[in-house]
This record gives C-alpha cells, structure tokens and sequence, in this order.
C-alpha cells in the first residue's frame, strides 16, 4: 500500500483555470497494479477568494465537469466527504480547473491525498487506526518553525530532529496528524518509509482536523493509511509546507504515538 500528495494551483484564475502541478508532482495517476484500489482519501483546497475546483478524468463520471465543489475563503480542509473519494484508473490523466481570485499573482492552490492499494515499486509503511490504538505506548510531539519560500510549491523542508532531537533511538512512530499556529496550505512529511514521497495535511486552524487526520481518514475509508516511520531515519526524513505565492514562517506541530 502507499499514499502520497499530489499538488496543483493556479494563479489569478478568476471563473476558472487548468490547474498546474506543483514541481516534482504529476497529475497522471500512478501505474497501479490493474485492478487494485486507486482512490482519493482527501481533497482540500485553500483561496484567496472565493471560487470552486473541478477535477475530471476519463473514468469519471463524465469528462465535462466531473467532480466540482464550491469553496470559500481560506484551508477548505475536506472538500470531499470523509471516507468518499474519486477512483481514477491507471495512467489516467487528472483535468484539474481551479477558480478563485482575479487578482495578479494571486495564487490559489489544491491538493489530493492519494491511495493506492498495490503499487509496485512503492510501499509506504501504514497502519490502520485501530492497529496504531493497539500498539501505542505513549504518545509525543515534534514542534519546529519552518520558513517556507514564496509559492506555489513545497518548501522549507527541516529534518525532524533540527530543532529538538528527542526521540527514542530505533523504534517505531506513528503520525497521526500535523497542525500549524498559521494557517497554510499543506503540511508535508516524507522520508525513507514514504518511499521519500510526501504525505500531507492540510493546515487549517482546527485542532480536531490536523492533529488526527490519518486517523480520521483510516476510519472513514477502512484502509491502512496512518504512516509510520523509525526514529533511526530522523536525518532523512524531512517536514516542510505547501504554500501561495506568500513566503511565512510557520510552527508545525506533528503529533506522534510510539509504538510497541
């Protein structure tokens, strides 16, 4: 199994405009083993103004506008209902229109966390939610600022032991959720047992969101989808933010279980 984020924005959109991937992001699904669960665990967007996304593709349900939800100002954490999401086929190209702000450099941005339940060369190391309440030990928390630069894009990516290194040497943690004293788009982890692929949460200002998000989302959609990551791969495993075309300093909070 394996999750990653895939990113895209658009800048003064206005009634609607094709969306662009982020650097290092495609909007071609991945080339899933055939037949196997492709799905979107979560679809958030985050505007300047007011608008709506659209994401349609060939397998949809049809390819005019597909799947379309109007957003409002500010982190629109669950644009799709929990445990719900749009099942793209192999290679399949995602037609993603974003509309919003008519302001010059005005970016407004979406991101999609991805399923997929056999993807060959790829196996993020997950959990389900009732298999990380079974192996919790004891629960902790990295906090650090990260200094992102001005958008659209992923930035600012810090080790997670730069600003304390506290963990417990070679054991096993779980990530339940991320949250931000700012709001912000997205906040990213990845490393070695995410196939060094990011995994995201959106940075709205709600505790009940952020801090338990793949729980949230492993409950709603009943796949493995909490990551888990060991402490004896902190230098290379990296947090960092999605953000507009606004460069800001944020204080990410990720909330951790070890785990037996």
């Amino acid at each position: 199994m394996h999750i990653e984020v895939i990113s895209a924005s658009a800048t003064q959109p206005n009634t609607g405009l094709a969306a662009t991937p982020y650097a290092g992001d495609s909007l071609t699904v991945r080339n899933a083993k055939s037949g196997s669960v492709i799905k979107t665990l979560a679809i958030w967007t985050t505007k300047q103004v007011a608008g709506f996304a659209q994401i349609a593709f060939p397998s949809g349900h049809d390819t005019t506008r597909g799947w379309r939800a109007n957003d409002a100002i500010g982190v629109n954490p669950l644009q799709m209902p929990l445990g719900f999401g749009l099942e793209p086929t192999p290679q399949e190209l995602l037609s993603i229109t974003i509309a919003g702000s008519n302001v010059a450099g005005d970016v407004e941005n979406l991101s999609m966390l991805m399923f997929y339940e056999d993807m060959p060369g790829l196996e993020a190391r997950l959990l389900d939610a009732a298999g990380v309440l079974s192996k919790t030990e004891k629960l902790t928390t990295i906090s650090m600022p990260i200094v992102s630069s001005a958008g659209p894009g992923y930035s600012g990516e810090v080790a997670i032991n730069s600003n304390n290194d506290l963990l417990i040497a070679n054991r096993d943690y779980a990530l339940l959720g991320m949250y931000s004293s700012t709001a912000v788009h997205a906040m990213t982890f990845k490393g070695p047992d995410t196939s060094n692929l990011r995994v995201a949460v959106p940075g709205v200002l709600r505790d009940e969101v952020g801090a338990s998000w793949f729980m949230l989302l492993s409950r709603a959609n009943g796949v493995k989808c909490v990551p888990v990551f060991n402490s004896g791969n902190k230098t290379s495993s990296f947090m960092g933010v999605a953000t507009d075309e606004n460069a800001g300093t944020f204080q990410v909070t990720a909330f951790l279980a070890l785990l037996k």
